[in-house]
């Protein structure tokens, strides 16, 4: 669950992180009225979920009222990557004196939990990872000790040996520890962390991204979270109660399990071809599931095909064979099936397709090359 900049902050400021006052616009009106009440020169956000929105022209200032409201259409008016501008953080102007960067999230190859940090701040971290790998200093935690303050001592030289900034720098990561921890993150991100002329440590730019699977645990969030910034076939997906990832290929995937998905994946990138989207039946799939996850699928107007990848352990090849047939009605003429069936009840399978005029396989590459005939 990825949440948009303003809400990031609104959890920040509930656990004790500095942010700059100021308030979400979804109008050019509401962008001058903020403005106005803040008193002061303020910076314009567009509210969007990629990085480098100031190179492409995503943040603005103004200096009055009457400014900001003209500067808030201008920004209203934008599609930045592709995504149209729907709501504006509008913000007192900070005087910075310093950006430093910090985030933590996880390596899964160590199973361990990183805290990284740099004195060159405002820039996108993998770029700095490429460019100048030695300026990001990283810091691994044992998720069952925690994050203790001799983790911290590494970043003292960071900040020139400053007292008064490295104290302020400790109690920030405890908080992001906190609640990186606390709201099941997956990354939690301030970039950049400014030192500003008041000599305090605010938060500019806020990420939090969390792990979906801990959503039941998560109520204020889900409370929070705006579900139009995911992608429709995903959230259709998701409600429907399977994992699906959105590409940009012309075929649909459907596997009982991610690792035939990317095996499916991987061939069709032999011969030059994409998935448009990956669906998950899991294990055990009836009929009915089938149905359901061709009607996912289906809504992704990019699909000009659906694999079916099933080998059949205690999904039964029959009844995903059955689903598919049920399905007829609901899959438009100008989508193509074709079938890899391998497994439980694969011979009842086939021939279920086979009447039913489908066409199947039981090897996988040679379901893939019917899928490219098919879409060629």
């Amino acid at each position: 669950m990825k949440l948009y900049e303003y809400n990031a902050k609104e959890v920040f400021k509930k656990e004790g992180i500095f942010i700059p006052e100021g308030a979400v616009a979804s109008s050019p009106s509401e962008a001058a009225q903020i403005a106005k009440g803040l008193k002061t020169g303020v910076c314009l956000k567009s509210q969007v979920l990629f990085g480098g929105r100031g190179k492409a022209g995503g943040i603005r200032f103004a200096t009055n009222p009457q400014e900001a409201e003209k500067v808030a259409k201008e920004l209203f008016n934008l599609e930045l990557n592709g995504h149209r501008v729907e709501k504006l953080l509008v913000e007192k102007e900070q005087e910075i004196l310093k950006e430093y960067y910090l985030g933590i999230t996880i390596d899964f190859s160590k199973r361990k939990v990183v805290l990284l940090f740099s004195s060159l701040g405002g820039v996108e971290i993998e770029e700095l990872a490429v460019k100048r790998p030695g300026k990001i200093t990283k810091v691994e935690i044992d998720p069952l000790l925690g994050l203790q303050n001799y983790h911290l001592n590494f970043l003292a030289k960071e900040v020139n040996y400053d007292q008064d900034i490295f104290n302020q720098l400790k109690l920030i990561c405890q908080k992001l520890y906190l609640i990186f921890k606390k709201y099941d993150c997956i990354l939690v991100e301030i970039n950049p962390l400014a030192l500003v002329k008041t000599d305090e440590l605010v938060a500019l730019d806020a990420k939090l991204e969390s792990d979906d699977n801990a959503n039941c645990r998560q109520p204020y969030l889900v409370s929070i979270w705006d579900e139009k910034i995911e992608d429709p076939v995903e959230l259709t997906g998701k409600k429907a109660g399977f994992v699906t990832v959105k590409l940009n290929g012309p075929v649909s995937i459907i596997s009982n399990g991610a690792g035939n998905a990317i095996y499916a994946l991987d061939l069709l990138k032999r011969y030059n071809t994409g998935a448009a989207n990956i669906l998950d039946l899991s294990g055990g799939a009836t009929a009915e599931k089938v149905q359901q996850a061709v009607n996912v699928v289906i809504q992704d107007k990019d699909v000009k095909a659906i694999l079916f990848n099933v080998f059949g352990g205690i999904t039964r090849c029959d009844e995903i064979a059955r689903g598919i047939v049920r399905s007829i009605k609901e899959i438009p003429k100008n989508i193509s099936v074709v079938c890899r069936l391998q497994g439980t009840n694969r011979e009842e399978g086939m021939k279920i397709l086979n009447d039913a005029g489908f066409e199947a396989s039981i090897y996988l590459e040679d379901a893939i090359n019917k899928v490219i005939k098919k879409i060629i």
